[in-house]
């Protein structure tokens, strides 16, 4: 073979598996992208869940109790002590 085909053949050859790494490195990337949106999208999910179940708990006045890790808060809706207090005055 002269060089002229060698070179040919060798640069084929780099073309093609510099191909397949870019093919491979965006079909990587698309999926991490599609993992972290799933991610993202539970969080928010979780997070609206939590906020509405703590809303529909202190919604009738009622107190609720949160706790994260080893720390513990008790919570109520001010609104009622707006509402109690309008009661007391009458």
């Amino acid at each position: 073979m002269n060089k002229s085909k060698i070179t040919i053949i060798t640069l084929s050859i780099a073309l093609f598996g510099l191909g397949q790494y870019v093919i491979y490195e965006k079909i990587t990337e698309s999926r991490e992208q599609e993992l972290a949106n799933a991610y993202q999208n539970g969080y928010d999910k979780g997070l609206t869940d939590a906020a509405i179940t703590v809303y529909k708990q202190t919604e009738n006045c009622q107190t609720t109790t949160i706790t994260i890790g080893n720390l513990t808060k008790t919570v109520f809706d001010i609104s009622c002590l707006k509402v109690e207090s309008k009661n007391m005055t009458k």
